[in-house]
């Protein structure tokens, strides 16, 4: 599977490396797909989707019909 790219004024980004719930969306459980996906590819562990040199990951989830949503941002290294 490619990954989707999406170019920025300053630099290409990767967009859904795992290519998200294509094919599946297990109710209650996608959110935290999203945000296992992020912790993999930070840690190197995404295995065939993995994109080089992922340091920090950006993700987001909804649910409930919409009523709740969360964000998240990951990293390899400690904050200072």
């Amino acid at each position: 599977m490619r990954t989707t790219r999406h170019r920025t004024c300053a630099r290409v980004l990767p967009v859904n490396a795992s290519g998200g719930v294509l094919s599946s969306n297990p109710i209650g459980a996608s959110g935290m797909l999203r945000f296992l996906e992020a912790a993999r590819q930070v840690m190197g562990r995404a295995d065939d989707h993995q994109v080089d040199g992922a340091r920090t990951a950006l993700g987001h989830a909804y649910g409930g019909g919409s009523q709740f949503f969360s964000m998240w941002v990951v990293g390899s290294e400690r904050p200072a």
